[in-house]
């Protein structure tokens, strides 16, 4: 938060997620306790600025040390169904159709059932506003929609893995707006004691 007012934010978004472990880290969206960051865990990180009445809206993950197989599957996973939705994203599209694109990669490697949540939602004077990416949606994107794209996967005992970059439609695609690294969700420093 402090960086944050140093770049000229007014503070952020709204309040930090930083979520950790087999059953904080599948809550979507947890909110803070005094649970240990642990050697293993996943950490999910949601956070954003408000700067000049505009919100902001990210989220990474992270592995503690060497990630396991599934948990490395699982990033893989979501980072591919996040990557193909911010690339199908373009003017004219149905939210629903955006929705689809990042929900079938998912579900066809056959964890659909793991994401809970829609794939994102406009930001722009509040946090959460239309046009909602879901599949019940029925919203058009139109240019210069701000949006986030945020497929996720979660299971209590497992934790959750989400990817979430912040894009403006275009008239033919999208510009990416977040800027934070995303390829490998792994933290080398095991956590302190």
């Amino acid at each position: 938060e402090t960086r944050m007012r140093e770049l000229g934010a007014t503070g952020p978004s709204y309040e930090t997620i930083v979520a950790t472990g087999p059953v904080n880290a599948a809550l979507p969206h947890h909110r803070p306790t005094d649970a240990r960051i642990e050697a293993g865990h996943t950490v999910i990180i949601d956070v954003g600025a408000l700067v000049d009445g505009y919100h902001s809206d990210m989220t990474r993950t992270f592995v503690v040390g060497e990630p396991t197989p599934l948990q490395q599957e699982l990033y893989d996973l979501v980072l591919l169904a996040q990557q193909a939705g911010v690339a199908a994203v373009k003017a004219g599209m149905s939210v629903k159709e955006l929705d689809g694109v990042c929900r079938g990669i998912i579900a066809e490697a056959g964890y659909g059932d793991w994401f809970t949540h829609g794939t994102g939602h406009g930001v722009g004077l509040l946090i959460h506003e239309d046009p909602f990416v879901n599949r019940a949606g029925d919203a058009i994107l139109q240019v210069g929609d701000v949006v986030t794209v945020e497929p996720g996967v979660y299971r209590d005992g497992f934790g959750g893995v989400r990817v979430e970059d912040l894009v403006v439609v275009t008239e033919d695609g999208c510009r990416v707006l977040t800027a934070s690294p995303k390829d490998s969700p792994c933290l080398p420093s095991p956590p302190t004691t």
